[in-house]
């Protein structure tokens, strides 16, 4: 219900939110759980139902999202999927009664508001995308507004819960002191390769460990599929293509190419306004005169044009395209021909003659070479419009008939497809997906039998899938194992013995001998200054800060732990001195004070969650909880 709340409230404030109210819902029928002696609805809160159309729609929806959002793997277990649907449709619709209760108001501006900001694209409200938004959620538009009011009433409520959490100066500064102190440390590690002497196992022990641990060496699990899909390029293939479309944007292409014509052009310009007004055409006429006798164009223009932008160039205009000159000026220069000059031209600016020196135009490719370019540009939108039509039916259909893709494949026309066996963690065709091996592998489809959601494996390709087969796991034989088990089991023994030399070393320094007494072959020993909480320089294992921060020393013993690596080695970590800051800055103290704002406040809607629920009056539907724990 509340899916969009995650894309408008942001910060710590959106996580709380998110926390408390999110819906992660199973898809799951929920008709069976119903008589028509029974509840026609999944829970009241206040004399508020949750009806049962409201919880389907909510289910689908947030295991689709879910499913999308983690690769298509749900991050969490079937049965707490759905044991989590009906209490969290609770606490969303308390939320939406007690903001409406204590007064929370949205008016109808600040609705639109919220409306246009979440569906503006490029500046400008996007009413196709506003609508189908609506409808995949199963919503109409008056259900989305007070959707969306309940939602930001809920959002009044929880900012004034941020209001009113606040810290002490002194309280800050005690804190900020501690995220801010550092720590000297020594470090000795203990080579495991050194003091690893560890024989080879015996037949004995290889095998106890093989009995012991037989779950680790099992071949994979494997499952084929049955699936269906819909692929753009199976919709363009299939697709026909209007022939006279093809000639319109044939005719167009050709006309823009005629209209990104260039000209090479000169001009004589003689002025008709001011003094020589009277004169003007008996002199542009003289000079049309002179280059009739062959006398330079040029030459002229340097000497009569009274355009001074041009007539010491010879009268130079460059390259002219339709739309650079005025009408009459263009329109005789486009109808000449190279080399020519113009009869008198008049505009505004005062009487012309017009020499055309060259013409560049791009030529048109014939209509044959540009109609697979027209047909794609054609197909791609329709392309996409059939092919987000079709993902809908397939969706649909797939769900309404969980059992079989038989209907699917029968009202849709298309292809039913099997892959070959693969696992979880690779596979060929559209089991190379990680999706959709996560989603094969998933109880609905592997241990329920249905159809999958639909699976988006690229924007242009879906598929719906079922189990066609499945080969659980089986032990290998120990025979194809016994050497990597030999190899565990001396690894195992030749850790407990460096593990035992360095508790020998942490008894010594306990015992008051100094560190660098430990120096022997096989033993590092590294000493680090002012290490902070978030370093990552000095030492690049997180886990080891961390446990530096939890050591604690206590009167004169050293403050000693023993960590195990990754790299397999053993190490003694040695906590030598606790700095603390000497002066924090402003921005340390607002770091501190945000983070203690969060948590605080994230702990305050906890609380206000839980006294809301112990005051309300909450009817749960007991028949839908029977099936759930049924399952």
């Amino acid at each position: 219900m509340l899916l969009a709340i995650n894309d408008r409230i942001k910060g710590w404030l959106g996580i709380a939110v998110v926390i408390l109210i999110t819906l992660p819902f199973a898809l799951w029928g929920i008709g069976e759980y119903f008589s028509d002696s029974g509840p026609r609805y999944a829970a009241k809160v206040n004399g508020s139902e949750i009806s049962l159309n409201e919880y389907e729609r909510a289910v689908s929806m947030q295991r689709r999202n879910l499913l999308n959002e983690n690769n298509g793997k749900l991050p969490v277990s079937e049965k707490t999927l759905r044991e989590q649907t009906l209490k969290q449709l609770v606490n969303t619709r308390l939320l939406e009664g007690v903001s409406f209760e204590n007064g929370y108001r949205v008016s109808d501006s600040l609705l639109g508001q919220q409306i246009r900001q979440l569906f503006t694209v490029d500046g400008q409200f996007d009413r196709t995308r506003f609508e189908s938004v609506i409808a995949s959620l199963g919503m109409t538009v008056p259900m989305y507004e007070q959707t969306l009011r309940n939602e930001l009433r809920v959002q009044q409520l929880q900012s004034v819960i941020t209001n009113t959490t606040f810290i002490t100066d002194e309280q800050l500064r005690e804190l900020a002191a501690l995220a801010n102190q550092t720590r000297d440390l020594t470090m000795v590690t203990f080579n495991l390769d050194v003091f690893s002497k560890a024989d080879a196992p015996t037949d004995e022990e290889i095998k106890a460990y093989y009995t012991a641990n037989q779950s680790s060496f099992m071949t994979p699990e494997q499952i084929s599929l049955d699936y269906v899909e819909i692929t753009s390029d199976s919709i363009a293939a299939n697709m026909q293509v209007d022939e006279e479309e093809l000639r319109r944007m044939y005719d167009d292409y050709v006309a823009e190419l005629s209209s990104r014509e260039e000209r090479k052009a000169s001009h004589i310009l003689i002025s008709n306004s001011g003094d020589d007004a009277a004169t003007a055409g008996q002199r542009i006429e003289e000079i049309r005169e002179k280059i009739e006798t062959g006398e330079d164009f040029a030459t002229l223009a340097k000497v009569y044009s009274e355009d001074p932008g041009s007539a010491q160039s010879g009268g130079d205009l460059g390259w002219v395209q339709i739309g650079d000159m005025v009408k009459p000026f263009e329109s005789a220069l486009f109808e000449m021909q190279p080399g020519s000059v113009s009869d008198i031209v008049e505009t505004q600016f005062g009487y012309h003659l017009i020499k055309l020196d060259d013409i560049r135009a791009q030529t048109a490719d014939p209509f044959e070479m540009k109609r697979y370019e027209f047909e794609d540009e054609l197909k791609r939108g329709a392309v996409a419009s059939e092919f987000y039509d079709l993902s809908e039916r397939l969706a649909t259909l797939s769900y309404e008939n969980p059992d079989s893709l038989d209907v699917v494949v029968e009202e849709m026309g298309l292809t039913l497809k099997t892959t070959d066996a693969f696992g979880r963690f690779n596979g060929e065709g559209i089991a190379s997906n990680e999706k959709v091996r996560n989603i094969a592998f998933s109880p609905l489809v592997m241990e329920q039998g249905s159809n999958s959601d639909i699976i988006e494996i690229s924007p242009d390709h879906a598929v719906v899938v079922r189990m066609n087969d499945y080969q659980p796991a089986r032990p290998m034989p120990l025979e194809e194992v016994s050497a990597r088990i030999e190899q565990i089991i001396k690894v195992q023994k030749g850790h407990e013995q460096t593990v035992e030399a360095a508790l020998a070393a942490k008894a010594r320094l306990q015992g008051g001998e100094a560190v660098d007494a430990l120096q022997a072959d096989g033993v590092t020993i590294n000493r680090y200054k002012d290490v902070a909480r978030n370093d990552r320089e000095q030492i690049n294992d997180p886990s080891v800060v961390r446990e530096a921060f939890k050591l604690s020393k206590k009167g004169a013993e050293p403050a000693i732990t023993r960590l195990d690596l990754f790299s397999g080695d053993v190490a003694l970590l040695i906590l030598d001195r606790v700095n603390m800051p000497e002066q924090l800055t402003q921005d340390e103290l607002e770091l501190v004070r945000s983070e203690w704002v969060r948590d605080a406040a994230l702990r305050n809607v906890s609380s206000m969650m839980l006294a809301f629920k112990n005051q309300a009056d909450i009817q749960m539907n007991k028949r839908l909880n029977k099936g759930e724990e049924d399952e």
